[in-house]
């Protein structure tokens, strides 16, 4: 007899310390955690069997979240829904579901259907002369932002780039949107010359087509 399954796509934040763990320990704390809370994970099959969780767009090291989303597959629930509650009680300090939304199982992948990210630069000590202003303007007026990642290759950051501006509510940060799931807001700081260290970057909302 084949095990009844069960899909939630949770809606969480991610802040705080917690934003300096690894994307395999998160791994790790969120399997734990719905173990303690008496929620039974499915895992998938062969020599090493992983818990079904999967990450819309892992975070890089270092990123708070507002609106991160996760789905998870649940071999044994009571009453066919699981509570923020039952969860929250259990995660390190940091994280938080939001929202848990019951889902089809044959939806697909949410990470092929990423249309944009928003992200929020603000500065870590605002006291500090650190150029922000006229990072719209480098930004505006370069043709192209070749970054080259770790691994030799070069990707042009400007194409990607759909908006950047100040936020209006808070005046020491930049709202930067790029298309797709590949454009880092660390890669484009690093461009202009600027610390990543020196600023908290946050992911304000992922953006999905209509397939979603």
């Amino acid at each position: 007899m084949d095990q009844i399954e069960y899909r939630f796509r949770l809606n969480y934040s991610k802040h705080s310390f917690i934003r300096f763990t690894s994307i395999l320990d998160i791994q790790k704390i969120w399997e734990r955690s719905f173990r303690r809370a008496g929620i039974k994970l499915s895992y998938s099959k062969g020599f090493h069997p992983q818990a079904k969780i999967q990450q819309a767009s892992p975070l890089p090291l270092g990123f708070c979240g507002d609106d991160e989303v996760l789905d998870i597959w649940v071999e044994e629930i009571q009453g066919n829904t699981i509570e923020t509650d039952q969860i929250n009680s259990f995660l390190p300090s940091g994280l938080e579901i939001h929202q848990i939304t019951p889902i089809d199982l044959s939806m697909p992948s949410l990470q092929q259907f990423i249309e944009s990210s928003d992200y929020s630069i603000s500065i870590i000590d605002p006291a500090a002369l650190i150029p922000l202003s006229s990072l719209i303007d480098d930004v505006n007026m370069a043709e192209q932002i070749l970054f080259m990642k770790h691994n030799g290759k070069k990707y042009d950051l400007k194409p990607l780039i759909q908006s950047i501006c100040f936020n209006v509510e808070e005046g020491s940060s930049l709202l930067v949107s790029f298309s797709g799931a590949s454009g880092r807001p660390d890669h484009l700081l690093q461009y202009f010359n600027l610390d990543p260290s020196q600023f908290i970057i946050t992911r304000k909302k992922i953006h999905f087509t209509d397939h979603g």
